[in-house]
Parts: structure tokens; sequence; C-alpha cells
């Protein structure tokens, strides 16, 4: 539901000479298999290792990596591994050679990969969550051993950008439609109880208050274990089911806002697709659920891409005022991304701008400026000018955070605050996350 990655976001990371010993691994294994051997390339993220690793210290960090990789190899053996950078794991897996379709033998592996990787790992008596963005794409003997992996970093780049915990494939093949498999098993997910919520927390970063939470749609089937909502989301729009999704995810996210055990008011945003504000159901929804439950409009943020509020889009600008007449409140996402600029700014006046941080980098390197960061930096300021809160997402460290805060961000969201946490956890959650908020943001 949100913009591909830009190129640069966290490339920085990657150690050149790693990446270079990789793409000759996988060019060596190629000579010693069968013409018809056909690899899986993954490029596979840990998110949340940063964090893992400061709370850790250097010596339960490096027994988290020896871990995490000892996971891979067991569920994709016998895989080519090394490390790529501090968190990211190339591999490169021969494809059974009977596949009637390597693509989808390639990302039925992946997704194998990031249900094991969302396992707890166990460090002296703590359980840590990791989760993965997964990036995937098809080897073949005539391409370069390095456009491979540069393909499956580019898929993995786009998983990070739209917040992690997913797999995507290379440019080339992500308007595949889903397998036949998987189309016949999703019209039945809700029914099977198998969507669920998640919620990760957002806070001021003047008050150290919890504000809201962004509610995130999942999918964990029994056969193909977690799906990516990048995956399933256009194929429940093409199966004319995002009417009977949208009364669902109304009817067990809108009740959130009276989840007993929080005391102040938070916002509860919702993530809207370009699709979404051109269709009927999710809006009309919404609205009919709030009047019916008599619910605050203004408690609820519409998290909506750039793309589409376009200046010329008649249906998407009518859509808006009627949110606006409703009292409901709309964010744009990726904001320094809006085609016109300080205009386009100028023109909706949203009640909130976010972007995701992470392409600042993790730790302060003063002679590798992140052209991605100056760019935000711009639009920052930008945004501060026409007096327009900024929320950064993807937060996962102290250096992103003082970044941000220098910057003049009204609010983060990330998981130096705060992992995503299934819906029905926020009553008992609620009080940690604030305590926490507290602590961080003091």
């Amino acid at each position: 539901m949100h913009p591909d990655a830009d190129d640069d976001v966290r490339s920085a990371e990657v150690d050149p000479r790693e990446t270079s010993d990789f793409a000759c691994a996988l060019a060596a294994r190629r000579q010693l298999s069968p013409a018809t051997q056909r690899f899986a390339v993954l490029v596979i993220h840990l998110d949340r290792f940063t964090h893992a690793s400061e709370m850790l210290g250097a010596h339960l960090a490096g027994r988290l990596r020896a871990q995490a990789v000892a996971r891979v190899a067991a569920l994709a053996p016998p895989a080519e591994m090394t490390w790529l950078g501090q968190a990211d794991i190339g591999a490169a897996v021969p494809l059974p050679l009977a596949a009637t379709d390597y693509m989808e033998a390639a990302l039925r592996l992946a997704r194998g990969v990031a249900a094991g990787l969302a396992r707890p790992f166990l460090q002296d008596g703590f359980e840590l969550f990791l989760a993965s963005s997964v990036g995937v794409a098809l080897d073949e003997p005539d391409k370069p051993a390095e456009r491979s992996l540069r393909e499956a970093y580019d898929a993995m780049l786009r998983v990070r950008k739209r917040g992690g915990d997913g797999v995507a494939a290379n440019a080339a093949t992500t308007s595949r439609p889903l397998s036949t498999p998987l189309l016949a098993a999703l019209p039945h997910a809700l029914a099977r109880s198998q969507l669920a919520l998640n919620l990760q927390a957002r806070a001021s970063l003047s008050t150290g208050c919890v504000t809201g939470y962004t509610a995130r749609l999942r999918w964990q089937s029994p056969e193909f274990g977690r799906v990516a909502p990048q995956d399933f989301l256009p194929a429940l729009e093409s199966l004319g089911m995002m009417g009977d999704v949208a009364r669902w995810l109304m009817e067990n996210a809108l009740p959130l806002l009276n989840c007993p055990g929080i005391g102040e008011p938070v916002e509860l945003s919702l993530l809207v697709s370009s699709a979404q504000m051109h269709g009927t159901p999710m809006i009309d929804t919404l609205l009919r659920t709030l009047e019916r439950r008599h619910l605050d409009p203004a408690r609820i943020c519409l998290e909506i891409p750039p793309g589409a509020l376009l200046a010329t889009d008649r249906v998407a600008a009518a859509k808006l005022a009627t949110l606006r007449r409703a009292g409901v409140r709309f964010a744009l996402s990726d904001f320094a991304d809006a085609p016109g600029g300080s205009a386009t700014l100028e023109r909706l006046r949203p009640d909130l701008l976010t972007f995701d941080a992470r392409c600042i980098g993790t730790t302060a390197q003063p002679n590798q400026e992140s052209a991605g960061a100056a760019r935000l930096q711009s639009a920052c300021e930008q945004a501060q000018r026409l007096a327009l809160p900024v929320c950064a997402k993807g937060i996962e460290t102290r250096h992103q955070l003082a970044e941000v805060r220098n910057w003049g961000c009204s609010a983060v969201q990330g998981y130096l605050l705060a992992q995503p946490f299934p819906a029905q956890w926020l009553a008992q959650t609620h009080a940690a996350i604030c305590a926490r908020a507290r602590e961080l943001l003091a």
C-alpha cells in the first residue's frame, strides 16, 4: 500500500567486499550445478536487529547473528550464505529441478524463511522477536550474479519502505499474480479467522506521550505461512473482496478506540491505498460505522499516499472533502515524494505528514551523508514553514531519533519505541509502551 523504496535507502550499509564474495560464490555454484538448475537469491534483512544489538551488547548480538544464520540454513538447505551487512544475509538456494514455476517456488521458500525468523530467539532467558524483510530474485544462467543480488536487494528495500516484515520479488516480477493455490485460499481467509490486525505506537516528541496507533492488516495462512500485505491486498481488490475486508476491518479496528485501560484518548491510523480512495467500500463503511457506534471521527486518521491525491483527481478530491466534513483526520505519507512539493502541501493542508526515517542510517557517519536523508531534512524544514506536524516512522536507533528531533519532527514511530503487536493485546500493552515513551523521549 506504499510506494516503492528509493534506490539509495540503506544502500550504504552493504559491505561491497561481502557483495563481491557472495556473487563469486553464486557464480561458482552455477559451474558445479546442472545447466537446468535455477537458484533463488534471497536478501534477508533482520528487522529490529540493530535495536536488539543495542540492548544485548556486542557478545550476545554476535550469538544472535549466529542463531539467525543457522535458522536460515535449516530453513533453506543447501544454501550458499554470507553476511552482506550488519543485519543483511545473502542466500542462494537451488530450486527443485521439477518446479513448474521457479519464481513461485522461490517466493514459497522466502515465505518459509520469513515465518521461521518470526519465531522468538532465546538469549540468556530473554525472548527476542526480529521478523524479517526478504527480497527475492530468480537467478538465471545468462544473468550476471551481481545483477541477481542487486535485484533481490532492491526488492528487500521495497519491503522495508512499506514497513518491513514481508516478502517481495524483484521489480521484473512484482506484477505477477498470486499463484492459483494462494488465490483459491484468499477468499476463505476471513471466514477461517486467518486475517488479523497488528498495532504500532506513535508518540509525541514534545510530551513523551503515546498519541496513537497505526493498524496494519496481516494474513497468516496455515498452508503458505505469512503472506505479505503488498502481495495479497491487490489480490483482494481484484477478487472484489475489499467490501468484505473493509467491514471486517472497521468492526475489529474501530472498537479499539474504546479499549479499557487507556486513560487519555488516542488516535487510530488506518493505511489507505490509492485504489481505496477511488472505490467506495472502505470510506463509506468507515463513516457508517463511526456513526453507528457513536465514535469520535477526529480520533481516526487515514494515512494516504501522495499519488492518490493528485490535483487533477476529482474522485479522490471528493472523497477527501467528504472525510473532512465528517471530521476524519488525514495524514499524507511519504510527503517528500509528493508531486508539486510545497504547492501540494499548501493545497491539501493535511493534519499530519509522515516519512520513513530509515535512510538516515543507524549511527553518525559524517563522511557518508545520505542523499535520501538530506532530501527528507529539507522536506521537514518546508513542513515547518507551513506549520504542518511531521511524524518520522521507522525509527530504530537513538541516532535516528536525535536526527529527526533536530529536524523539527513532532512525533515518532518505530521499533525503538515499540514493535508491532496483535491488536487484542492493546489493553495489556498500552501502559508499558507509555512508560517506554516517557523514558525514551523525556
